[in-house]
């Protein structure tokens, strides 16, 4: 079983962080998802999303590309960037997400460092890009 921690990064309640350590299911992903949805649904604002896999492991890579996809598919509609700090199963997901469906795919950053994903998001939100339309 992960340890999955979902939690406000910044005190103004823009920027959920998700935090998944250990080996987890898709079973315990989905939950973590329903928490981080309704964290988003309270607000009226654009909110941006850093899932940390930097230390998680999923049980079985199962199907992951449709996993990702109904993701963001369900995903409220003030949600903005979804930041990706990386492990090596997420990479190869989100590189196969992009030439599946580029256009939801377009949402999603991958990078290797929780500073790194908060500068991603402070960069586009200077320059309107991923949420514009819900902002």
């Amino acid at each position: 079983m992960a340890e999955i921690t979902i939690e406000w990064d910044d005190a103004e309640e823009t920027i959920i962080r998700a935090t998944f350590v250990g080996r987890y299911t898709w079973e315990e992903y989905f939950q973590s998802q329903v928490q981080g949805n309704a964290m988003v649904e309270s607000k009226a604002h654009r909110c941006d999303l850093i899932v940390d896999l930097s230390r998680a492991r999923a049980t079985s890579a199962g199907p992951a590309l449709t996993n990702a996809k109904k993701t963001l598919e369900l995903a409220p509609t003030n949600l903005g960037l979804v930041v990706v700090i990386t492990s090596t199963l997420a990479n190869i997901i989100i590189k196969a997400f992009r030439r599946l469906d580029p256009v939801l795919a377009a949402r999603v950053l991958t990078t290797t460092q929780l500073a790194q994903a908060r500068q991603l998001i402070a960069m586009s939100r200077a320059e309107g890009i991923a949420g514009d339309a819900i902002q």
